[in-house]
């Protein structure tokens, strides 16, 4: 009862775009599904095998209050496999907590100590309370952001310069803050292997020293988002 107050006190959980990639997920596992593509840098919410398949969700534990510990994976080179906690969900909305709810490797293997230290830092095995996570609205389809593609396009350009493509395709929202400023990661060209965090305002503008952040680890980038989305204000009122 108290998830389900606290979901509808929130109004529907997160933002709506209008925007969406054309990819469905048809799995099991929508909650979980949501919780990952809001969760991991270069998420598309597809997986990519000489086609397009449903992202790949395997269910490793759960906890004696609901908590649900996951493998996902979407073959990309960012975080290729994630091991990800969501708190629980209903049917309108699934909750997990900011920043480390997930661990992140280029081979699935994981070692004990690594899923010891994520369960810890997710309250695992005990109570509940929602206060604590970020909540969305469950989706079988990733948004594709709020933010125009000329305006993502030119900040991606400016950052990445000679290293930049020149198409949409190449950048990947992640998820907006309850104040609407939005994280896209930028990917550079195969010979450069460079990748850049960008982040917008909620009227699309933002600040070419302040909101970028070059990805220097593909898998533990944990610490250095948190930072940088703290620099940024992130899901602070704006002043």
């Amino acid at each position: 009862m108290i998830v389900l107050a606290f979901c509808v006190s929130i109004s529907g959980c997160m933002f709506s775009f209008r925007r969406f990639s054309r990819y469905d997920y048809h799995g099991d596992y929508p909650e979980l599904y949501t919780v990952a593509i809001n969760s991991i840098l270069g998420a598309r919410g597809v997986a990519h095998h000489e086609g397009d398949y449903d992202s790949e969700i395997t269910i490793i534990d759960v906890d004696d209050y609901g908590r649900t510990m996951f493998l996902y994976f979407e073959n990309n080179a960012v975080s290729t496999y994630s091991i990800v906690i969501c708190q629980t969900s209903d049917d309108k909305c699934t909750y997990s907590y900011p920043d480390y709810n997930f661990i992140s490797a280029e081979e699935n293997q994981f070692s004990g100590l690594e899923i010891e230290a994520l369960k810890e830092l997710n309250d695992w095995n005990t109570e509940l309370n929602p206060g604590k996570c970020d909540v969305y609205e469950i989706v079988r389809r990733k948004h594709l952001g709020p933010i125009d593609e000329t305006t993502l396009l030119d900040f991606y350009k400016q950052v990445l310069k000679g290293d930049s493509y020149g198409f949409r395709s190449s950048l990947y929202f992640l998820t907006t803050d309850n104040y609407g400023r939005s994280i896209y990661l930028g990917r550079g060209r195969a010979t450069s292997n460079r990748y850049v965090v960008l982040l917008f305002a909620s009227d699309g503008t933002y600040d070419t020293e302040r909101c970028v952040m070059e990805l220097t680890d593909l898998y533990s980038y944990q610490d250095d988002l948190k930072e940088f989305k703290g620099n940024n204000d992130w899901n602070n009122p704006y002043r």
